[in-house]
């Protein structure tokens, strides 16, 4: 009885031993799969190579801070609930760390420029001094003649439009029939400060019935299309005429407009079916789509991997948390990040 049980012992322990074994090589050979996978994966990715939709911009719509002097900017308008924190600009060269008594009159307790003091008002730039790798700018105010200061965040000054752009805008625009890139177009209540929409097809003719300036805060875009649709409703498109006083992460390939508007009717220009516009009206994209109606759809991407965040594809386009793959010119796959 005795041998049986060293017998039955000795067979549990060998048993126990395989199974450790077992397991111990399903646990390294997963560690070593993993170890491999992650080293494919990052061997991978050190190929991936980003290109900027912004990295080629036409120099022609161009105007760089160390530019500005003698340019004149426009104090643009703010939506009401912005209008306490007043404009970025100092009635001294030390901005917000000025010890000068504060004039109330024209001063928020920041040191900014009150909203009142400057809407709407034209400001000549006289100089120009680099700053901590940005720029400290001089203006004078046209009528009055009192000076302002303001540095530049990322190569921008908030709330100020070039005052040259209404101009060549409505030479431009007014007159001229656009389609809605947007697909829609805004509609604003001056009375509120509110902003609402009327949804129109990228293919629905708009008449530019005239050029104003827009509010602030908002994306780089100051100018207003004002646009009238066949069925008589107005409502406006907000568009860039240049990338002046534009962040450069902000300026793209193309026109500064191009995003927004076409001057051409697309259906002229790109001879697509039904299916693909109507996927384009609603902002969708479909597995086969060329990179072009993926432009007109979507827009620009944000990045584009060359190589790409995952193995199965070449190119990708990123949008957000959102990407496409591409094989050549078509779609294969829209995935998230």
């Amino acid at each position: 009885m005795q041998k049986n049980k060293t017998i039955f012992k000795h067979i549990y322990v060998a048993s126990s031993l395989i199974a450790i074994m077992a397991l111990s090589t399903v646990f390294y050979s997963r560690a070593a799969n993993s170890i491999a996978a992650g080293a494919k994966k990052q061997q991978y990715q050190s190929k991936i190579r980003y290109i900027s939709p912004s990295a080629h911009i036409d120099s022609s719509y161009l105007v760089p801070v160390d530019k500005w002097k003698n340019k004149k900017f426009i104090a643009l308008a703010k939506l009401k609930f912005f209008r306490k924190f007043g404009y970025e600009l100092y009635l001294s060269k030390e901005l917000a760390s000025s010890v000068a008594p504060l004039d109330t009159a024209l001063e928020t307790d920041k040191h900014h420029v009150r909203y009142e003091a400057l809407c709407g008002k034209t400001l000549l730039v006289t100089d120009i001094v680099p700053a901590d790798n940005e720029f400290l700018v001089t203006f004078t105010e046209n009528r009055s003649n009192a000076t302002y200061y303001a540095k530049t965040h990322k190569q921008a000054i908030e709330g100020l439009a070039y005052a040259d752009d209404i101009n060549t805008a409505a030479k431009q625009w007014v007159g001229k029939t656009v389609f809605s890139r947007r697909r829609s177009i805004d509609i604003y209540d001056s009375a509120t400060g509110s902003f609402s929409n009327i949804k129109v097809a990228i293919q629905e003719p708009l008449k530019v019935t005239c050029v104003v300036w827009g509010t602030t805060p908002m994306p780089p875009k100051p100018l207003w299309l004002c646009v009238k649709t066949a069925n008589n409703e107005s409502g406006i498109i907000p568009i860039a005429q240049s990338f002046a006083n534009v962040m450069p992460e902000k300026m793209t390939s193309n026109a500064p407009w191009q995003e927004d508007v076409f001057d051409i009717d697309p259906t002229k220009t790109y001879s697509w079916d039904s299916l693909t516009w109507k996927a384009i009206n609603t902002h969708s994209i479909v597995s086969g789509m060329s990179k072009e109606q993926v432009l007109v759809s979507w827009g620009q991407p944000q990045r584009i991997a060359m190589g790409a965040i995952k193995a199965a594809c070449a190119e990708q386009w990123l949008y957000g948390s959102q990407f496409l793959c591409f094989d050549h010119d078509s779609v294969t796959s829209i995935g998230g990040l």
